[in-house]
């Protein structure tokens, strides 16, 4: 087997490492603090540096209105898929492709990566700057504006008393080695290997569809937006700021660019989805009133207006999976029935 496509072998298979050790770490250091706090960024789970780390930092972040540092995003559900697509892309490659793909396989990582990045960065933002407005304690900037608390994308960064540290972990450095390997391995199969798809039966097209077609479909399951789960009791509404607890009433829509809103009742919801364009809006789920915690399309419940159920911004607005269930509640307690259209219009002219 040539040197370009052991090293592009090689440099695929490096990528393994991201399943065994952190790819990034972010480390919090104070005075107070003799060992410093920290927190390990793997391809599916946050783990602390040192024990109870993660813990301590939510106690911390508590106090300004952060949110705490959850168990699981939605990121951690695909970035296992993909990277291990991209492993076995790159030792297919290597087996059959020419130097060309090896280049082309190096780009599409550059393009990953870079993406990886740029949601790793809208993530510390809503974390460091979507504060609870009824926080212990509340620091403004010298204009007046609410203080933020991002930490570093990379470097290092005085946040009040605390000075924010983040870099690359081994798994990071594992996975630029392997693909500086596979540039490497493009320049020397350039010289080596223009030919090697002349003796192989495999037409070159049916390999290249084959690649595209895996492409195409590790992108798309890579870009599926699902809303995240209601934290009852820590999440707050994006519109009255209250403590979401209620599980019969709540509601929640994810933009088309996979932004999260979260609602504490589905009236809220509705005035909030009034000035925004339906094009822009993925996905709308609202709690099933006969399954508490149940989230269900809104588009396809059913409504109920009733005084006999409050509701937490007092409209007294329910939502049913079955009509049948509305129907049986209204029987019980009276109420207007409504269907997603007809509320929307209700609620806007109030």
């Amino acid at each position: 087997m040539k040197t370009s496509r052991i090293l592009m072998i090689a440099g695929s298979l490096l990528l393994l490492a991201l399943f065994l050790f952190p790819m990034w770490n972010i480390t919090l250091e104070a005075p107070q603090y003799p060992i410093p706090l920290g927190m390990d960024i793997h391809i599916n789970k946050f783990t602390d540096t040192n024990e109870f780390d993660i813990k301590n930092i939510n106690l911390l972040n508590h106090y300004v209105g952060m949110k705490e540092i959850p168990h699981t995003i939605p990121e951690f559900k695909f970035f296992p898929l993909v990277v291990g697509v991209m492993i076995s892309l790159g030792v297919l490659i290597g087996l059959f492709g020419n130097y060309r793909l090896f280049l082309v396989w190096f780009i599409l990582m550059c393009l990953l990566g870079a993406a990886g990045i740029y949601d790793f960065y809208i993530w510390e933002h809503n974390y460091g700057h979507n504060l609870n407005p009824k926080a212990i304690l509340q620091f403004t900037n010298a204009d007046g504006t609410p203080m933020g608390f991002q930490p570093p994308l990379f470097g290092s960064k005085d946040i009040l008393n605390f000075k924010a540290h983040s870099y690359p972990r081994i798994g990071a450095y594992f996975l630029f080695i392997g693909m500086f390997m596979s540039f490497i391995a493009f320049f020397i199969g350039k010289k080596r290997s223009k030919n090697a798809f002349k003796k192989l039966r495999i037409p070159m097209k049916k390999i290249a569809r084959f690649i595209i077609i895996l492409l195409l479909a590790t992108i798309s399951i890579s870009c599926s937006i699902e809303p995240e789960p209601i934290e009852f009791g820590k999440d707050y509404c994006h519109s009255c700021k209250m403590n979401i607890v209620d599980k019969t009433h709540a509601a929640q829509y994810v933009t088309s660019k996979g932004k999260q809103f979260k609602f504490d009742a589905i009236e809220c919801m509705v005035n909030d989805l009034s000035s925004k364009d339906d094009s822009q809006i993925a996905i709308i789920n609202v709690a099933n009133y006969s399954n508490p915690g149940e989230m269900i399309p809104a588009k396809n419940a059913t409504y109920l207006i009733s005084s006999a159920i409050k509701s937490p911004m007092g409209m007294n607005l329910s939502a049913f999976k079955k009509e049948t269930a509305a129907l049986e509640v209204q029987q019980n307690h009276e109420g207007v029935v409504y269907t997603w259209q007809t509320l929307s219009q209700f609620i806007s002219t109030k």
